[in-house]
C-alpha cells in the first residue's frame, strides 16, 4: 500500500537514520558504549532492562515519553497531546500531582521531556536512569555514529533502494529531513551512494520540535497539498504524527503489528527494500 502513497505524491521527505539504511546493530553498540562508564554490577542490569524492552516487557517503549526529572515513563496520545498515565521502572502506575495534563511536540527539551521515538532513546532513558550525565551519552552517540561508518556491518545499503530512488526521482521531489548535523548526514548518504538522488537535505532538523515547521516548509517551496507529500521514517514522533497532523500521507518503517491510533493516511511497512 505505501507504494501506491509514494505513486500519488509529489513530494517524498524521508528520514535518514534508520530510515534509509539496514540494521539495528548499531543500537547495541550504543548500549555497549552507555555500559561501559557503569561497573559490572550496573553492567548486566542495564542490559537485563535493555532486553526487557525489546521483548516488549518494559515501561519503556516506542511512543512513550521519559521524564527525567522524576525518572518515570509516560504514556502520550500525539494528537491530543495528553499525557494519560505515568509508570514507574517496576511498571507500576504512580500518581503525579505536579505534571501538567498535556505537552506539546514543540515543549520536549530531550532533558525534563524527552520522546521515546525509534531505537536510540531506550538506552538513553536507561542511561539516565542509571545516572550518567546527558553529555556523556551525547558523547556516546557520537562516538557510535563514528563508529557506524569505521566497521563492518553497522551501515547496510538496502536492496534496491538506489535503484528506487533514482526512479521517484524522474517525476518526484525527493528531500532528506534529519536530526543529524550536516556533515554527518551528507557522509552517510554519500556512503550509502544515494546523495545525488535528494533534491534538498534538511540536517539538524530537531524533530519532533520542529518536525511540522519543515514539513510546512516543504508544502510551501514546492506549492503541494499537504495530501500530495508522504513523510517516510522509523520514529512515529518525529515522522508520522506530524505528517498525519497537518493532512500528510506517512510510512513507518517499523516492526510494530499494530498503528497507535487509526488513521488511513499511513501505513506500516518494516522495510522499503523492492
Amino acid at each position: 500500500m505505501y507504494k501506491n502513497f509514494f505513486d500519488q505524491a509529489s513530494v517524498l521527505i524521508f528520514d535518514l537514520d534508520g530510515t534509509l539504511y539496514e540494521g539495528t546493530e548499531h543500537f547495541n553498540l550504543h548500549v555497549d558504549n552507555l555500559k561501559s562508564k557503569l561497573n559490572n554490577d550496573q553492567k548486566e542490569e542495564f542490559k537485563a532492562i535493555y532486553d526487557q524492552i525489546l521483548s516488549g516487557e518494559h515501561p519503556v517503549q516506542i511512543g512513550k515519553i521519559y521524564d527525567g526529572k522524576r525518572d518515570i515513563v509516560w504514556t502520550w496520545d500525539p494528537f491530543t497531546e495528553e499525557l494519560t498515565e505515568a509508570r514507574n521502572w517496576d511498571d507500576e502506575i504512580v500518581e503525579v500531582t505536579d505534571a501538567p495534563n498535556k505537552i506539546a511536540a514543540h515543549e520536549f527539551d530531550f532533558k525534563n521531556w524527552v520522546p521515546i521515538g525509534d531505537g536510540w532513546w531506550p538506552p538513553y532513558a536507561i542511561a539516565r536512569h542509571f545516572g550518567i550525565q546527558i553529555d556523556t551519552i551525547q558523547a556516546s552517540y557520537n562516538r557510535t555514529k563514528e563508529q557506524m561508518a569505521e566497521l563492518d556491518g553497522y551501515l547496510q545499503q538496502t536492496s534496491g533502494l538506489k535503484e528506487y530512488l533514482k526512479e521517484l526521482k524522474k517525476d518526484k521531489h525527493l528531500v532528506v529531513c534529519t536530526n543529524s548535523d550536516e556533515l554527518d548526514a551528507k557522509r552517510l548518504l554519500k556512503f550509502l551512494e544515494i546523495d545525488e538522488h535528494f533534491d534538498e537535505l534538511i540536517p539538524s532538523a530537531m524533530k519532533p520540535v520542529h518536525t511540522k515547521k519543515h514539513f510546512d516548509y516543504v508544502i510551501n517551496k514546492y506549492n503541494v497539498k499537504p495530501e500530495q507529500v508522504v513523510s517516510v521514517g522509523d520514529n512515529f514522533m518525529n515522522e508520522i504524527a506530524p505528517a498525519l497532523q497537518l493532512g500528510m500521507k506517512a510510512v513507518w518503517l517499523t516492526d510494530a503489528k499494530e498503528k497507535p491510533v487509526e488513521n488511513d493516511h499511513y501505513v506500516l511497512t518494516d522495510t522499503l527494500a523492492q
